[in-house]
């Protein structure tokens, strides 16, 4: 099938829809970046993913969703081949090969999916209250209302991307809009009576406990009170 005429091209920071838009195409990304994501009332930004060549994204408007369900934008000038519903099932009809390469990524975004929940089920713990959880301490972000609790001895911390499979404990990507957290950015440890926090090899913008840069790989042995920032997030860790 030859799918030149459908092609159509986006400049970069163009929308391609936005959330609550009438749905009836899905869209394969023939050149450039897309991202994904929705945003909270209060304007904060949670990226469901950015997506290349060759990835598909808008495919539930020919699965029967009337409306759109989340923001798409170009991070690049984008070159996107515009499927409608009559289109796709052409295609599933005459192409078992593609039908089939379509039907495993479908797969591996609904896994992706029900990863997601289970991180934001997690992140439901930040509004907690304190005396009904089983927890060694917690993190109270700064310039948010808002508390994590450490329940776990080993605690990774980082920005949920499921392009590349990472999913850290505590994702504090929502409260990053300028992703100066990387995705594995350090490693908090329940030892003994003592936390430890440890950045991880390769993190960009860096990990602060007090105004003192950390140094990659190194322990730290934290106290109540400390001020700890990852890349632009901060928090107080308290216990």
């Amino acid at each position: 099938m030859d799918f030149k005429n459908l092609i159509v091209t986006f400049d970069k920071n163009e929308y391609i829809y936005k959330e609550n838009d009438n749905a009836s195409t899905m869209f394969i990304i023939h050149q450039g970046k897309v991202k994904l994501y929705k945003q909270s009332e209060n304007g904060e930004e949670f990226v469901l993913g950015e997506f290349g060549k060759g990835d598909f994204f808008g495919e539930m408007a020919v699965l029967g969703e009337n409306k759109r369900t989340e923001n798409a934008v170009a991070l690049e000038p984008v070159k996107v081949i515009v499927i409608s519903k009559p289109v796709f099932i052409k295609i599933l009809k005459n192409n078992a090969e593609i039908a089939v390469r379509m039907i495993r990524k479908f797969s591996e975004k609904l896994k992706d999916a029900n990863r997601m929940i289970d991180t934001l089920l997690k992140q439901k713990q930040l509004s907690f209250d304190s005396t009904q959880l089983d927890h060694y301490g917690y993190l109270e972000l700064i310039d948010f209302d808002e508390k994590i609790p450490l329940t776990s001895n080993t605690v990774i911390i980082g920005r949920y991307d499921p392009i590349i499979g990472i999913y850290p404990d505590i994702d504090i990507s929502p409260y990053d809009p300028q992703k100066t957290v990387s995705r594995k950015h350090a490693i908090l440890t329940r030892e003994g009576n003592g936390t430890y926090i440890e950045e991880q090899i390769g993190v960009i913008n860096g990990t602060f406990l007090n105004g003192e840069k950390l140094k990659s790989g190194q322990k730290y042995k934290l106290k109540n009170g400390d001020k700890i920032y990852f890349g632009l997030v901060g928090c107080f860790y308290r216990e």
